[in-house]
């Protein structure tokens, strides 16, 4: 009788942890979003309208995993690299809706500048996830990892961006020219 009971117990308990388990697996995949990346028109001048790619965005941790596959027979342009960002639309455009406002600016206007936090406000706002790096032993497939410790929830998509100046010196930290994006499920 005992034997019984004890044995209930721990069925209890591992179906408990099970449950668990599996809650806990169904909240992480909500949080994960994988990102179709598709070429924009600006692709084409770059001979990049080939190129795909992917990126796996888990918005609570903050991180991103990008993938980006040129089309056979394709390279990027010479001295140039491939950028990641993570963007928040402006108030006149960009890709989903923006987040732009006043409210973090209690205690004096951002830049210390008026003027300037206006037209902040009405750009996209792009947060550079890093230089994709040549998979190892590919000359097609660029790869790119970001971790922030900050709540991704604002940006709408993730571009990809041909940085002509190769990203060296006093390059600027600007994104240059888009060549793939997608957009962040909500």
């Amino acid at each position: 009788m005992m034997r019984l009971e004890w044995d209930r117990k721990l069925m209890l308990l591992l179906i408990t942890a099970l449950v668990v388990a599996v809650a806990s697996a169904g909240h992480a995949a909500m949080m994960m979003h994988r990102v179709k990346l598709q070429p924009t028109p600006l692709a084409k001048n770059a001979g990049l309208q080939g190129a795909t790619g992917f990126a796996d965005v888990d918005v609570d941790k903050g991180t991103v995993k990008i993938t980006v596959q040129l089309a056979a027979g394709t390279r990027l342009p010479m001295g140039s690299v491939l950028e990641g960002w993570v963007v928040d639309a402006g108030r006149k455009g960009g890709p989903g809706m923006s987040h732009a406002s006043e409210k973090d600016q209690k205690y004096g206007a951002a830049f210390g500048n008026p003027e300037f936090a206006a037209l902040s406000r009405d750009l996209p706002y792009a947060l550079s996830t890093g230089i994709l790096k040549p998979r190892a032993g590919s000359s097609r497939t660029f790869v790119g990892s970001f971790k922030i410790d900050n709540t991704l929830a604002p940006y709408n998509a993730v571009v990809i961006t041909l940085e002509s100046d190769g990203n060296k010196g006093t390059y600027d930290p600007r994104p240059g020219t888009p060549v793939l994006a997608g957009e962040i499920a909500k």
